[in-house]
């Protein structure tokens, strides 16, 4: 017996990995094939998503759907500067992955090997670490924060923030506030200047997901108009998913959602 299994035994080490990765892993159908949301994680602590579709007999086509290189354009991070496209092409070779666009994506045979889908995601979750690379501008004050904050403070609610969510496929998806009621209200604030749209097509993805879980989950977003330009599609989506897609400072229509929170 060595020493470490005087205090761990190597069969519960065993069944604790193998509970967590059973927790953590989520399949759901989709209507052209498959959505897993896996154990590994993005530089940000988002679960990886990947979506599997039939492709041609005898193989299957894995793709990210544009999430990874999309969420570094919306931290500011320039995909296709020579430098940083030199070290995202670097990982795909490594990985035999391939891209078009946004999109990374890697054709698989069948009978499904899971250790190529393992070499996938390793793939994404070392391109998504480059964020490394940017160094965002630091925002002394958040006014959207203080704005809403002073809201919540004026109505002797409590929000919860850094709140934990999680959606049928995707798990642990974390929103800036919440407020906990008979409808509950999730609050993200865009904080990311440049294109939104990334950052919207993600997170219409994700309150689609959260609210298949969650049916009265009421989600808000907010922007400041001083530091984003919302384009045509971005707002569309905000609008379609969520009770509220605003400017911070219109509180008034922030209280509306809240007042519904506790109807």
């Amino acid at each position: 017996m060595s020493g470490v299994d005087t205090f761990l035994q190597s069969d519960q080490l065993r069944a604790a990995l193998t509970s967590f990765w059973n927790n953590a892993l989520t399949i759901e159908p989709t209507t052209r094939g498959l959505a897993l949301a896996l154990p590994q994680t993005d530089a940000e602590g988002w679960q990886l998503v990947v979506e599997i579709t039939p492709a041609t007999p005898g193989n299957v086509r894995v793709s990210d759907s544009g999430r990874t290189l999309g969420a570094l354009a919306a931290l500011g991070q320039n995909v296709e500067a020579s430098s940083v496209a030199e070290r995202i092409a670097e990982v795909l070779r490594q990985c035999r992955v391939e891209r078009d666009g946004y999109e990374l994506y890697r054709w698989m045979p069948l009978p499904f090997d899971p250790v190529e889908l393992h070499v996938f995601a390793e793939a994404l979750a070392a391109v998504s670490h480059l964020s490394v690379l940017h160094e965002p501008t630091v925002r002394a004050l958040n006014v959207a924060d203080i704005t809403l904050r002073r809201v919540f403070a004026d109505r002797k609610i409590e929000a919860k923030e850094g709140a934990m969510l999680d959606g049928k496929t995707e798990r642990r998806v974390r929103v800036d506030y919440l407020v906990e009621g008979p409808n509950p209200v999730a609050f993200e604030i865009l904080r990311r200047r440049g294109r939104l749209l990334p950052v919207m097509e993600q997170w219409g993805y994700r309150w689609h997901d959260l609210k298949k879980a969650a049916p009265r989950l009421r989600p808000v977003m907010l922007y400041d108009p001083a530091e984003q330009e919302v384009d045509e599609a971005s707002r569309a989506i905000g609008e379609e998913v969520c009770a509220l897609f605003c400017a911070y400072e219109e509180t008034d229509r922030i209280h509306a959602v809240l007042d519904k929170a506790v109807a």
